[in-house]
Formats: structure tokens, sequence, C-alpha cells
């Protein structure tokens, strides 16, 4: 798993260098603060429109583990300098993407630009090679929350309103329970289940359900 910190590309110097061109040499710094950008078609702006009711098949090439899932947002997008064939990767509410799976160390920027014309972070993501260099990704709103936990990658913390149990990796823990957890249990009731698994450091993915 890897993090990278990335800079927005704005659609001028997407254009510029989906058609082979240098956006620096092209525009210049100044020029391209300048050049006012198009508003973009939401459905067609970056290559054919997704299926009907954003279900996607992301799995069209090499490893195949599902079928079709529904998104939050789904689009296509050229980006002839990425490898492989599937690439999964998660965004956080600062902009950085941390990849879980990918074919060596290309920047995935035009990914994500184009997953952030339709929802913003964080999201979760996975992104399939269609055809040449057009590449499908679909991506899903996600929660997020720091939780200064150093052990494990998988939390659960389960409160019936008088007992709590803390698992970390499926395992019971009697670890202290993190006062960051338990908050986000208590803020939907008196019992609750608090699932959490790390993105990256102490950025976890949460999903809350009260019972």
């Amino acid at each position: 798993m890897g993090l990278f910190k990335r800079r927005r590309e704005t659609l001028n110097e997407q254009l510029l260098r989906e058609a082979g061109l240098d956006p620096a040499a092209t525009l210049g710094d100044t020029a391209a603060a300048a050049v006012a950008e198009p508003k973009p078609d939401p459905e067609f702006a970056d290559g054919p429109p997704p299926p009907r009711g954003r279900d996607i098949n992301l799995a069209l090439y090499g490893d195949v583990r599902s079928g079709p899932t529904e998104y939050d947002a789904c689009v296509t997008v050229s980006a002839p300098d990425l490898r492989g064939n599937r690439i999964e990767f998660t965004t956080i509410p600062d902009g950085d993407v941390i990849v879980s799976e990918e074919t060596g160390d290309a920047d995935l920027s035009p990914l994500a630009d184009a997953v952030e014309r339709h929802i913003d972070p964080p999201y979760r993501a996975a992104a399939a090679r269609q055809d040449g260099d057009l590449w499908a990704v679909g991506a899903n709103r996600i929660q997020v929350a720091q939780i200064p936990f150093p052990d494990g990658e998988k939390l659960e913390l389960s409160f019936n309103g008088s007992e709590a149990e803390l698992r970390v990796d499926g395992e019971p823990s009697d670890a202290a329970i993190p006062r960051e957890l338990a908050e986000l249990g208590e803020a939907v009731g008196m019992s609750y289940f608090v699932e959490a698994a790390r993105i990256d450091g102490d950025v976890w993915e949460v999903r809350v359900t009260a019972f």
C-alpha cells in the first residue's frame, strides 16, 4: 500500500495532456491560470457515458473478482501512463491518494480528478482497463476517522447499552477502547456497532450501525 500527494490538474491541462502536448509548455504558468475552463457535461466529460443506473462491471480484464456493482460515481477516462489492468485506491479528505493495488507507480491523478467531478473525497475506488488507454472507474463515498490505535488492520466495537466488546482483526482484545471509536458509536445511539478498517496510519474507514 502506498500514498502519494497530488496536484490538482485543470481540465485544460488534462485535455492538452491527452492530446500529447505538454501543458506547462503550451499554457505556461500564467497562461494556464488565465484560461477559463469550459464547464464539462457531467455525463460525457470523461469519455463514453457509464451504464444506466451507475452499474458497471470493473472486473472486465485481469483477475475477475466480482460482477457488476452499484457505485456512487462511474466515469471513463483516458490514462495512457497507467500499467496493468486493475487499480484500487482510496482518496482521503485532504486529497491524498492511498493505493492498495496497482501495477507500477504511475500518478493516479487522472483517475481521481475524473471521479471528483462527480463526488468529493473521501471515497474508495476501483478502476479497470477497458480498451487501450481507456479506463472505467467506479467510486463509493466512505466515512473516515482519525483513530490512534497502533495494532491490527480491522477494529470492531459493539456496545449493548451496558457492556462493550472490542475485537482486533476478528479476535477479542483487552486493549483500551479508543475514545474516537466509542464516540462514533455514541453519536448514533445507546447501542451500536462500529467497524473500522485501516486505510493508512491513523486514518481508518469506519461504518457505524445503531441497534
